[in-house]
């Protein structure tokens, strides 16, 4: 049984942006910022592509500060990324296709999944293709979306897609996949080569319980074949997210679509992709369950020294050590009932797990720290305007001060021939 280590929360109502603000939610993948933040994805907003055309998409990176190590559980919000499309690589139409920036909404794409590459762009999962996505660190897209092969055959260009692709939303074709069921998985092997993108459902035609691991070749930038098969407890179940251990193994949440009282599935498995069956189905032991924690600090303050993450959607893990992992919520803003009768906050978790993982180091803290985006960021607001753009202007208007001080200073004239004037060698 994993044990509860750290809890920290952040409030549904947690806003940021300007001039529009948008509620901070959603978290739909996690990866390392530095050794006290992290970064996260948020999905398409609202739930669907129709009621979410204003809600912008954005990598969050946050600051828990987690209860179980001297700190009182808040979270703070540090930063954003918001993802665009200035130089018009998508080839179908947008929410905000006729402005200079671009900028990507919840209408566009449901990002689901991300990683960071090893020349620091940033790479994205989605559902509405599903697709693969390349942004560089500022969030502007590199290259038009990537299509999932069906690898049905290599002769053709045969295609997966969703109910909300372009093309079957214009009734070209139709969908071989269910609505919300792409690539909710996504991660990077340590040598930072390949990716895996995880299907959350079966492609038409698959065993209903069996979900597709897609190998991409990053030199290549393209699909190479189905790295093997995901087999789940149960047909009606889905996964959440993956995370890397090492070469071959990854953690992966599942869970079922029930909440609150009723929930009764929500499990994080060890696969092996090293290790399948004849049918290419990969090894899986679970490690946690996350229904039944140990919480011997009561750390999340309920009376109990059991725990429960009861919540519809859980779609967040990364290995911290080889002894502890992260795990949080997606909230479905205002939508998720996993605690009544409040709506769901975002819950961060680190778990102690019982066996250690045989973890590489290279998928460690360091994947891309928050020095190397420069300019990539925005500030969350401060009062006015930010509080970056506060302390560079207080810092320009001392600098203003002091040099107008020392050219007054240096145009006086010396009272005696003993006391000198100022020179720019004084320390006055």
């Amino acid at each position: 049984m994993a044990e509860l280590q750290g809890f920290a929360l952040l409030p549904t109502d947690t806003f940021a942006g300007s001039p529009a603000k948008q509620p901070v939610q959603g978290f739909s993948g996690v990866q390392f910022a530095d050794k006290d933040s992290f970064w996260f994805l948020s999905d398409n907003g609202f739930g669907s592509k129709t009621n979410s055309t204003n809600y912008l998409l954005r990598l969050y990176r946050l600051k828990p500060k987690f209860r179980g190590s001297n700190e009182d559980g808040s979270v703070e919000v540090k930063e954003f990324i918001s993802l665009s499309d200035p130089d018009n690589k998508i080839p179908f139409f947008i929410v905000n296709e006729g402005t200079k920036e671009r900028l990507l909404t919840g209408g566009d794409f449901d990002p689901e999944s991300f990683v960071f590459a090893a020349d620091g762009t940033i790479w994205v999962g989605e559902e509405f293709g599903p697709y693969l996505l390349n942004f560089d660190r500022t969030g502007k897209l590199l290259a038009a979306p990537i299509p999932t092969p069906t690898f049905a055959n290599k002769e053709t260009s045969e295609i997966i897609r969703s109910p909300d692709h372009p093309d079957v939303l214009a009734g070209k074709t139709t969908s071989n996949l269910e609505r919300s069921r792409g690539y909710e998985g996504l991660a990077i092997n340590p040598s930072k080569t390949k990716l895996y993108a995880f299907l959350e459902g079966a492609v038409t035609g698959d065993r209903p319980d069996t979900l597709r691991i897609n190998e991409f070749d990053l030199a290549a930038k393209q699909f190479t074949g189905i790295a093997g098969f995901y087999r789940l407890e149960a047909a009606g179940n889905a996964i959440g997210d993956v995370a890397v251990i090492n070469e071959n193994e990854y953690l992966v949440i599942e869970r079922d679509t029930k909440q609150g009282e009723e929930a009764e599935f929500k499990k994080i498995f060890q696969i092996n992709l090293a290790e399948k069956d004849a049918e290419g189905y990969v090894a899986k032991t679970e490690i946690a369950d996350l229904l039944n924690i140990r919480d011997p600090q009561d750390l999340n303050r309920d009376g109990s020294t059991s725990f429960r993450f009861p919540f519809v959607t859980i779609e967040n893990v990364l290995v911290i050590d080889k002894n502890t992992i992260l795990v949080a919520n997606d909230n479905n803003f205002r939508g998720g009932a996993g605690r009544p009768p409040e709506p769901d906050q975002n819950e961060f978790l680190l778990l102690k797990l019982d066996k250690p993982l045989n973890v590489d180091p290279r998928g460690e803290i360091g994947a891309i720290e928050v020095k190397n985006f420069g300019s990539a960021t925005k500030s969350i607001d401060f009062a006015s305007g930010s509080l970056a753009t506060f302390l560079v202007a207080v810092m320009i208007w001392r600098i203003i001060k002091m040099w107008n001080w020392r050219s007054l200073n240096k145009a006086k004239p010396s009272f005696t021939s003993k006391n000198p004037p100022h020179n720019k060698d004084s320390k006055t």
